[in-house]
């Protein structure tokens, strides 16, 4: 109930605006006509005063039935104060009996009533649209704005004009004094010259922000807005006397050319996109304002050009003009509604599929997909928050925008292939709704984002079958490694020893049975220490104890009592879970033995480095592959326990192309992830034997 109360306030408050601001210019009109009189160049102002009237009475009755927003405020004043003014250059002619341009009470009102909102619009407005609180340098800037209209109202209230010269001052505030009647004519000058500079800083910061923010609509509009409108006091600051007829009109008709870009600028940038239903109204008027403008601009431009060059033929010279200006028309309309557009809709559903599908292409995993396919449908279509959900209603991704979002909310299933995969919940920024064009751009992206959530979905799915079956392998290994340990292992130790036994029974003289018994015991226990290496190896209790670098240092301490020098370079590996952990352990393990056993090297290096990825290189300086790689039972494994940690394993030539290099990354940040998950099964990675390489 208070919501409704609150809301039929706001729109008796802007219907009366509203009401005011066109009654004062209806009124203007009719008394203009009633005073009669020739058009003169001043006439040109009173057209700017209604036009003040008419659009940001508009203006500000369409945001205060929303918002009640400081800049819509400024906004009714600024139309008010237009019609006041408008209002009195009639009245003070009707009033004047003798003859005068304006009666003098009339006149105070026409040169100040007009002041307050306008100056607001160029100093004030620009920084106020924002959805953020302004900043230290906006807030000494508008301070500032502030300071000099009240400056400018100040003068214009004390002026002594036309005293002790002319009779009374026309001013009710007049200040009679000479040193003031030398000063005023000046300070308002340099005053009017600081609202040049000013609107002109104002414009930049609001250009700097559109740069900032692309997805910011109507700040570039804004900026355009606020540059015309504060050039139109540069000839009152240089030339406030001037009787030029170019130097009279340039302040009004630039006045007027600055409200094509200014009203929309903060019907956009103040209520965003949608505009409650009018957005389509809206979009037609700017573009049939910009359109006329570029028109009458381009004829008088064209007409003065072609002036020069066929000075004796002004017939010749306007059809020339017309024929051009007819030829650039449509082309100028298309352009024109393309940026209009974008303006008051966003993107629309073109942009935000190609910026949805780089995301897709470029993401790291499912998480960073859907996430950043929501910032894109949130930016390119000013969505207040953006939701994936899944089957179960569980959120996938969530983005909500700074300035908060509103009540206006659509939830839109995901279907692939007629089964539901999800719902794509959004809601609309503060204030606004959701019109049927922002409701077919959703129902069109609703598609793309259903396939992301379903293959989202299968590759958490795979993700989850592969984490199982790697866990089933370490469980495999365990067991291998406890019959290594506990049975084969023993098993041939003590063949050996039977062995023995038998040589020590045999009778003298059998020398070759005796040989014979010696060898096979030496191949038992040969056979022993590989099982007892194969065992250690396939779940090394060395990498719970140093970690993965220690672990590999302390393994290539074991080959050189042969003769290979290894040598370990750890570039910060620091923590890594314990299932790539093992499986890079491996796979730098058969590496190694590889090398030892094949490569006829002298020096093996292998160097280790963490971040965001692990890398382990293993390089040597010996025979090489010897032509394309063979699989073998080696490689095969190494692939295998690289892909279950999600990473790659390659093969190349080392250095100058002798030796083989081995390359191993694995991505860490998906795998921390997934510490949590591996319970028991910390160490459980070992690794194929054989020649991986074929050497």
């Amino acid at each position: 109930m208070g919501g409704t109360t609150g809301e039929q306030g706001r729109r008796g408050v802007a219907a009366a605006v509203v009401v005011t601001a066109w009654g004062l210019a209806a009124a203007a009109g009719v008394l203009t006509g009633v005073a009669g009189g020739p058009w003169t160049t001043d006439r040109w102002y009173l057209v700017v005063d209604v036009a003040d009237a008419v659009v940001y009475g508009l203006v500000a009755g369409v945001v205060l039935s929303r918002r009640s927003h400081p800049v819509a405020w400024l906004v009714a004043l600024t139309a008010v104060g237009g019609g006041v003014a408008a209002v009195a250059a009639p009245l003070g002619e009707l009033a004047t009996p003798d003859g005068a341009r304006v009666a003098p009470s009339w006149a105070v009102l026409q040169n100040v009533a007009w002041v307050p909102g306008t100056l607001a619009l160029v100093l004030v407005v620009p920084y106020l649209v924002s959805a953020e609180r302004p900043g230290r340098a906006a807030r000494t800037a508008v301070l500032a704005g502030v300071g000099v209209t009240a400056a400018v109202v100040a003068v214009r209230l004390t002026d002594p004009w036309p005293w002790p010269d002319g009779g009374e001052p026309f001013a009710p505030l007049a200040v009679r004094h000479e040193a003031w009647v030398r000063l005023a004519d000046p300070t308002l000058r340099w005053l009017f010259a600081a609202v040049a500079v000013l609107g002109l800083l104002a414009a930049g910061h609001a250009a700097l922000r559109r740069r900032r923010n692309p997805a910011a609509r109507g700040l570039g509009w804004l900026a355009i807005g606020t540059a015309l409108i504060a050039v139109t006091f540069l000839p009152l600051a240089v030339r406030p006397d001037g009787t030029e007829r170019a130097v009279v009109l340039f302040t009004p008709l630039a006045h007027l050319a600055s409200q094509a870009f200014f009203p929309a600028a903060v019907l956009v940038a103040v209520l965003r996109q949608r505009l409650w239903g009018i957005d389509l109204a809206v979009s037609r008027t700017l573009v049939w304002s910009l359109l006329t403008g570029m028109l009458v601009g381009g004829y008088v431009l064209v007409v003065a050009v072609l002036g020069l060059a066929l000075p004796e033929d002004g017939t010749a010279v306007r059809v020339v003009a017309t024929a051009a200006l007819a030829a650039g028309t449509q082309p100028a309309r298309g352009w024109l509604q393309r940026r209009v557009d974008r303006l008051v809709h966003g993107e629309g559903t073109a942009p935000t599929l190609s910026r949805v599908g780089r995301h897709l292409g470029s993401a790291a995993n499912d998480e960073e997909a859907l996430t950043g396919m929501a910032a894109s449908l949130a930016g390119s279509l000013n969505l207040g928050s953006v939701r994936v959900l899944d089957v179960r209603g569980e959120p996938l991704a969530a983005v909500a925008d700074p300035s908060g979002h509103g009540t206006d909310g659509i939830e839109m299933p995901l279907m692939v292939r007629g089964r539901l995969v999800g719902t794509l919940s959004v809601t609309a920024r503060p204030g606004e709704r959701f019109d049927r064009r922002a409701r077919t751009s959703l129902e069109e992206v609703a598609q793309v984002v259903a396939t992301a959530v379903h293959l989202a979905a299968v590759t958490r799915a795979l993700r989850e079958s592969r984490d199982r079956l790697a866990a089933a392998r370490d469980d495999e290994r365990r067991a291998l490694r406890r019959e290594l340990h506990d049975r084969i292992g023993p098993a041939l130790a003590g063949i050996g020893l039977g062995l023995a036994a038998a040589r020590n029974l045999l009778p003298d003289g059998s020398d070759a049975a005796g040989a014979l018994l010696v060898r096979l015991r030496a191949e038992a226990e040969a056979c022993a220490e590989d099982v007892r290496v194969l065992a250690r190896d396939l779940v090394p209790p060395v990498l719970a104890e140093l970690g993965l670098a220690g672990a590999v240092k302390e393994l290539v301490m074991r080959y050189e009592a042969d003769g290979l020098a290894v040598t370990v370079r750890d570039d910060g590996v620091g923590d890594v879970p314990p299932r790539v952990a093992g499986a890079a352990y491996a796979i730098v393990a058969e590496a190694v033995r590889n090398v030892a056993r094949h490569a006829g090297a002298r020096t093996c290096a292998v160097e280790l480095a963490g971040g965001r990825m692990l890398t382990a290189v293993v390089e040597d300086d010996g025979c090489g592959m010897g032509g394309e790689l063979r699989p073998g039972v080696g490689t095969s494994s190494a692939r295998e326990r690289a892909e279950e940690v999600g990473g790659t394993v390659e093969w190349g030539p080392g250095a100058g192309g002798r030796g083989t290099r081995v390359v191993l990354r694995v991505p860490l940040r998906a795998a921390t992830k997934e510490r949590g998950n591996c319970h028991g099964h910390r160490h459980g990675h070992g690794h194929g034997h054989g020649s991986g390489a074929g050497r």
